[in-house]
């Protein structure tokens, strides 16, 4: 009497399974739900036939590990649906039969039912393991020459959905499944007994009597892609997988194969490998050095361009990320460092920076650095783009302005100061020659030259001012700290800060003090009437508006578009100019927009970028 192992995880299914392929056949049955167990019971009793359901990691590693131990005890095994790769791999190491676990029971119990049948049979014939031999077939010989059960064959292959033929030596057709049919365009009725010649173009068939040549002469697994036709002329990118079959000599009676249409993913190939193409071109194309990080830290791609900046090449930095670090200057690398470990986080937003880098060749090269975050539309962090620029030539562009701003304004304090000492003697010995002088006329011509030299010594101290203006980065400044400070000087008897300005920061010169002190001193000298004025804002779209007004007499129409030109008005004529050119160095602008009789109005616009609200403490 036989005996049966049957290894499943799902004890319904295999109580239902055992319970009626046992009634036919009377064997001795062990059941198992893993596969350890089934190790003991192999230690302790011997087993005909071993049935394995288990997830396929599992079963293929018990199948491996059962061959290698030496055992041959005929092996089923049950294959969840759409695993074709599996089911190579499984008959590659030794499985004798493979069937769909997910038929249903009837076709599985039938199909399985025959092939216990049938190895027990072999064994009491003296023949065990020997359950797919067959006997060596003659040209064109019908498909009975090679012996098989019809009742589990025909649903085996049919359950299939890969196509599957069987040839024997002589390049014959014995058999094939439903998805072989369908794949070539021929009914089976058709196919078997037929050779490819009769089935393929000629020069497909020489094609298939080759490969199978060097698989009946050498016996290995034939695994290799192919284009084909089908009988509508259709072209089709497929994979063969093919193996000989054996009789009971031993002698190769003919090929088995299993075919695997890819031609889907052949598309999907060329259209990523076109796609890859064209970005990758523009991307390596690129002048600056463009790089993409993963959430790791490890560089997944960097553009050849960094070779020509650094003189690294790009697999450098591939397979060492931490090079961009190592060839900082020495002086920027604790700057360089913190920031890359401080961006590895999806919420990070865009940094930049300037810093120096050491090439190759031992050069130092200014390095623009920008990067952010990069997504998947799915919303999927995917790690950070990254761009970097050589701006060495810039940099030194900027020394050499830096240095000739220096010398000028070196030679400007040195012209202003001796200039200045040069009026101050000429006002002392006007002012004597006044106090000394008795002749009316003369009287007039000596106040004259002091006036002259009056004027001349406030347009040079305002050089002193106008020189300052853009030396300095723009920085932010409290908007209510600013009028504070400019209203310190000033007598007009109230002047009010709107709340809405308390919150509020501007980006501009560190002169923007001047700019408001010029405002309120306009107020003070020629508003004439002036007991208040007033701070507020408003926005227009993305824009700031500043709003300075005043109760005084306003105005004039026609002065309106000339206030702000240089030595325009009855004092100096510099300070409405002045505040305009403060605020247009950070690209801001002044306007005047009141009502003559009614007091003046002034109207600052900052634009997006150059203001900000302060968070309420």
């Amino acid at each position: 009497m036989g005996s049966l192992l049957f290894v499943d995880a799902n004890p319904e299914f295999r109580e239902e399974i055992c319970s009626r392929i046992r009634q036919p056949h009377h064997f001795n049955l062990y059941q198992t739900s893993t596969i350890s167990e089934a190790w003991d019971i192999l230690a302790c009793h011997q087993a005909g036939i071993i049935i394995s359901g288990c997830p396929a990691d599992e079963n293929l590693t018990f199948l491996s590990d059962l061959r290698r131990s030496g055992h041959t005890i005929p092996f089923i095994y049950l294959m969840d649906a759409g695993t074709d790769e599996i089911l190579l791999t499984a008959y590659d190491i030794g499985a004798d039969y493979v069937l769909p676990r997910t038929a249903t029971s009837d076709i599985l119990c039938t199909t399985l039912s025959g092939i216990i049948h049938r190895i027990f049979s072999q064994e009491q014939q003296g023949s065990p393991g020997q359950s797919n031999h067959h006997q060596i077939p003659s040209d064109r010989e019908p498909l009975e020459s090679i012996p098989r059960d019809h009742s589990f064959i025909d649903a085996l292959m049919d359950a299939i959905p890969a196509p599957v033929f069987c040839r024997n030596v002589y390049g014959v057709y014995q058999d094939c499944n439903k998805a072989f049919e369908d794949l070539i365009g021929y009914a089976k009725s058709e196919i078997i007994g037929n050779t490819c010649y009769d089935l393929f173009s000629r020069e497909l068939a020489e094609h298939y009597q080759h490969m199978d040549e060097l698989i009946i002469e050498h016996s290995y697994v034939q695994q290799y892609e192919y284009r084909i036709q089908n009988r509508k002329g259709e072209y089709l990118d497929v994979l063969f997988s093919k193996n000989v079959l054996y009789d009971e000599q031993g002698s190769v009676c003919g090929i088995i194969g299993i075919i695997f249409d890819i031609s889907d993913r052949k598309e999907f190939e060329k259209i990523v490998y076109a796609s890859e193409e064209k970005y990758r071109t523009l991307a390596d194309y690129t002048y600056d050095w463009e790089a993409w990080l993963s959430p790791e830290g490890m560089y997944r791609y960097v553009s050849p361009s960094c070779e020509r900046i650094s003189g690294y090449q790009a697999e450098q930095f591939l397979t060492d990320p931490e090079l961009v670090i190592m060839i900082t200057h020495p002086d920027d690398r604790d700057k360089i460092q913190s920031h890359y470990q401080g961006v590895f986080s999806p919420d990070t937003g865009a940094c930049q920076m300037d810093y120096r880098m050491i090439t190759k060749s031992g050069e130092e090269r200014w390095i623009s650095h920008i990067c952010q975050s990069v997504f998947r539309d799915d919303g999927t962090w995917i790690g950070r783009r990254e761009s970097k620029r050589d701006i060495t030539f810039r940099k030194a562009i900027e020394k050499a302005y830096q240095q000739a701003n220096i010398k000028l304004n070196l030679l400007s304090s040195i012209t202003r100061h001796d200039v200045l000492n040069q009026l101050s003697v000429l006002i002392g010995f006007t002012d004597m020659a006044l106090e000394m002088n008795h002749d009316p006329e003369i009287d007039i011509m000596l106040k004259r030259v002091m006036a002259a030299g009056e004027t001349i010594s406030e347009q040079i101290s305002f050089t002193r001012t106008y020189q300052d203006i853009g030396i300095q980065e723009p920085v932010w400044q409290h908007i209510p700290v600013i009028i504070s400070k400019a209203a310190a000087a000033i007598r007009i008897a109230t002047i009010e800060v709107d709340t809405a300005l308390t919150c509020l920061e501007v980006l501009a010169d560190p002169l923007l003090e001047k700019v408001f002190f010029c405002l309120l001193d306009n107020s003070e000298r020629h508003g004439k009437r002036v007991t208040r004025s007033r701070f507020s804002c408003r926005f227009e779209g993305e824009n700031l508006i500043i709003v300075y007004e005043d109760d005084g007499i306003g105005i004039d129409p026609f002065e309106k578009k000339r206030i702000f030109d240089r030595g325009f008005g009855k004092n100096t004529g510099y300070g409405l100019f002045l505040a305009k050119e403060i605020l247009g160095i950070s690209g801001n602008s002044i306007t005047e927009t009141g009502v003559q009789g009614e007091g003046a109005r002034f109207e600052i616009a900052f634009s997006s970028g150059t203001f900000r609200r302060l968070s309420p403490t």
